[in-house]
Formats: C-alpha cells, structure tokens, sequence
C-alpha cells in the first residue's frame, strides 16, 4: 500500500532555457502547494553535476504525476521539447499514468501543435506576457494545479516496488538505456536541422552502426524501444532486430517498413531481409507472409520503388530460394 504517497504530486516541467525565468516565476507562485507537500517540483537545472542528464530527465518524465508544458515560440521551435519531451508526456496521458497542462507563456502559433486538442492555461488562451498584470495571470495559473493537485494523483506505473536500483544489473541496463536515448536523440538532431544530402545519411548511418553495438545490452529494452514515441528510439528497436531475429517483430517491422520516415523503414525492411537467414526454417512461411505484408504496404504508402522495396524483393527472391532448397528431398542411397 502506498497511502499517503502518492497525495505528493511529482511535477515535471517540460520548458525551453529561453523561458527559464517564467519556470522560476511560476515556481514561486506554486511554492505554498510545495510547502504543504501537495507537490514536489523537478526541472532539468536541478541534475547534478557529473550526472548523465538524458537518464535523468527520462527517468522524471517517466515518474511523474503532472507534467507542465510551458508553452511558447522558444518551446515550439525545441526539437527536444516540442518531440521528446511531449511525445513522452502524451503518451503517458494516454494511458493515464500523468496529467499533462499546456500553460501558454507567450503568443505563438500553438494551434498548429498536436496539444491544442488540450485545455490550456491561462483560460482563454490568453499568454501570460499579454496579460496586463502577469501576477493576474500566474495567479490564475497557480490556482488551476492547486485546484487539480487537491485530489488524488493519477496512478503512476512505479508504484510497485522496484527492484534495488543498486543491484548491478539495473544500474547497467539504466547506463544502456541512457546511451541508447542519446543516439536516440542524435539521430533525430541531424534529421531535422540537417537537409537531405549524402552527408546526413552518412551521418545517420554512423549512428545506426553505434545503436547496432549496443544490441545485445540493449536487447531487454527491446519492447520499450519498439513502442517508444520517439523515431530515434524506434530506430534502436530497428537496429537490435537486425541483429536478433525474431517473428514476433513482423508486424512492427511491416509497419515501419510502410509509414516510417524513410531512414527508418529502409532499416526496417533490412531488419526483415535478415530474418531470412536469422530464423529457424519453420518460421519461414510467417516470414513469407511479413513480406508480402511489407510489398502491400509499400504499395499502398508509395506507389513507386524505393530502396525499401528493392530490399524487400531481395528477401523474397532469397527466402523463396532457400525454402525451395529445403524442400528438395535427399537423394536415396542404394
């Protein structure tokens, strides 16, 4: 049981450097809800030094009971923000893990975002910079997550007992994960501020072959990668799957294979090609199938050959062969 516990909201706050100052104003105005441990606040200026501060902003984000987006240009145009850290909060929204509030700082273009379907605050949408008084306004804002704080905190997924964080293997896999979100993060770093070219695929590929070294130590986080919001972490799922076949991949691999950015869904039918020779001969008609899955998807997405299709042409053309090897009976011996 954990009465008592779980009344203490852990708040997260998602907000772009440039907008540290209204973080710390908005702290203020929340530190009566702090002193009465309603609620205990973290943001990223509070990692220690030394420490590895991707683990530590995932392992919040994934703790946390509210999630606070401080909304403004700053945050819209933060690959980091506006990707990662609200891919993350959405999807913990959604499965009822967190409660997510966009508090809109300054004007900007926040209908054009996936949170407008979201109720912001201040009511109204009216940012706190245009208010006459901004006290009015964080007032108004403090009032609302004092108002939701009030009741009991969604139910977070660790509230079972964890394992002892000093046993070695946690504190390894938690090292992995951590280096795993760094490519992660790389990767989707050079996708969005690099343009098409020669050199960002080169780029991209140095990356993939970084998350390939990692897949046998990253191999249990497999079913957290391939679910992962974020197409850098999809992408590492993606690499450890071209290492470590395995059938129960084929839907998520036909998938990207369709509907990825291209990066990824090339490496995805790559991941699909391996498995031809990755796999015991009785997975080969479920392969076969994952194929021609893959070849209507494609289809359907494209309508013309890429580099995707031509890899999958390769594995059919290779697993059709090799089946057909495997079904010639041996020569009988007078």
């Amino acid at each position: 049981m954990h009465l008592g516990l779980e009344m203490v909201w852990r708040v997260f706050y998602s907000y772009s450097h440039k907008d540290a100052e209204f973080r710390q104003k908005l702290g203020v105005y929340l530190a009566p809800l702090a002193r009465q441990n309603k609620i205990v606040e973290w943001h990223d200026r509070m990692i220690e030094p030394g420490a590895d501060w991707n683990t530590e902003i995932s392992d919040q984000l994934d703790s946390a009971h509210l999630i606070l987006l401080l909304i403004s240009e700053e945050f819209l145009a933060s690959e980091y923000c506006f990707g990662i850290e609200w891919e993350r909060a959405l999807s913990r929204l959604k499965n009822g893990e967190a409660k997510v509030i966009p508090i809109l700082l300054k004007p900007c273009l926040w209908k054009e975002s996936r949170f407008s379907e979201l109720q912001l605050i201040p009511r109204g949408a009216k940012a706190i910079s245009s208010w006459p008084s901004r006290e009015e306004a964080f007032v108004e804002v403090a009032t609302e997550i004092s108002n939701l704080v009030s009741g009991p905190a969604p139910l977070s997924p660790d509230v079972s007992p964890r394992p002892d964080r000093t046993d070695a293997f946690y504190t390894s896999l938690g090292v992995v994960r951590g280096q795993v979100r760094a490519y992660a993060h790389t990767y989707e770093r050079i996708r969005q501020r690099m343009r098409a070219s020669d050199e960002r695929t080169t780029r991209m590929e140095q990356v993939f072959e970084k998350m390939r070294t990692l897949a046998t130590a990253s191999y249990p986080l497999l079913d957290e990668l391939a679910n992962s919001p974020s197409p850098g972490e999809r992408l590492a799922a993606v690499a450890i799957l071209q290492v470590f076949a395995s059938d129960q991949y084929f839907p998520l691999l036909v998938r990207l294979i369709g509907s990825e950015k291209p990066f990824v869904g090339y490496h995805a039918a790559k991941a699909l090609h391996f498995a031809v020779g990755g796999l015991d001969p009785s997975m080969h008609p479920r392969l076969l199938q994952a194929i021609a899955d893959a070849k209507s998807a494609l289809e359907l997405s494209l309508g013309f050959n890429t580099d995707r299709q031509r890899v999958i042409q390769e594995a059919e053309e290779e697993l059709k062969s090799t089946m057909d090897a495997l079904a010639v009976p041996e020569p009988r011996h007078h």
